[in-house]
């Protein structure tokens, strides 16, 4: 029997992760984030990766948005053989690469469409490695606004809910409203070390990557406690991270 899954997806910027966090802590559900497993699926179905200079400054952002709805097809088809290998426990997937018409026929899903000026004001803040980072972030705006409108559209086209994003909501709340939420898993331990190890893996990938910065400064782990509710993170290293046989906020 497949397990009990929701699905939250949209356009970049639209706060998926952090609703897809807020709702698996409060409900003590497993988090399952696509791009978490961007390495590992990219290395798994071997396209060749273009340079951040042919990404974003040589290819046109309507080419761009069409390449990455292609690569979103691919990734979540993988991502839902990864969900079928895993145990049965009550899951909320979240990323990008959702694609309305791909959502298995029965489960829920609520898709976050970021205004434009929303989107704007979070892109602004994320790094656009190329020789040209303000020419390469315009380029994004544009694409991402593309990909954007075309979720939208196609989850529309599949009667899946959809809610504009705007500075000051409740975005949590709302899609919460929308969900009839699954029971959640019992043993949170082990879902929480299992999401700790696929953020583990992503950051040893991004850090041998040429995007990836020169070290390792730290990064956010999940308390592994198992209470449900429990909403806290440690700042570790990749080496900290593989001595922890747990991790917790309070020893």
């Amino acid at each position: 029997m497949t397990a009990s899954r929701i699905w939250i997806g949209g356009g970049t910027g639209g706060g998926k992760s952090t609703v897809a966090r807020a709702l698996a802590v409060e409900h003590g559900l497993r988090r399952f984030g696509i791009d978490a497993f961007w390495y590992a699926y990219e290395a798994r179905w071997g396209q060749p990766r273009k340079s951040p200079d042919e990404q974003w400054l040589e290819t046109p952002p309507e080419v761009q948005a069409a390449e990455f709805e292609e690569t979103a097809r691919r990734m979540m088809a993988f991502a839902l053989d990864d969900l079928a290998e895993l145990p049965n426990v009550p899951t909320v997937v979240e990323g990008p690469q959702i694609l309305p018409d791909l959502v298995p026929p029965g489960e829920q899903a609520v898709f976050l469409d970021p205004s434009p000026e929303f989107q704007r004001r979070v892109l602004e803040q994320r790094p656009m490695p190329s020789s040209d980072p303000a020419r390469a972030l315009q380029a994004r705006l544009v694409k991402d606004r593309l990909y954007a409108d075309r979720i939208a559209a196609l989850a529309r086209e599949h009667d899946f809910p959809v809610l504009v994003v705007e500075w000051g909501q409740d975005v949590s709340a709302r899609v919460e409203s929308l969900l009839e939420i699954p029971e959640g898993a019992v043993d949170l331990r082990a879902i929480r070390r299992w999401q700790n190890e696929v953020a583990a893996a992503w950051i040893r990938a991004w850090l041998a990557s040429p995007e990836g910065p020169e070290r390792d400064d730290g990064y956010p782990f999940e308390c592994e406690c198992g209470r449900r509710g429990c909403d806290e993170v440690v700042e570790l290293t990749i080496e900290q991270f593989d001595a922890a046989p747990q991790v917790l906020v309070h020893a």
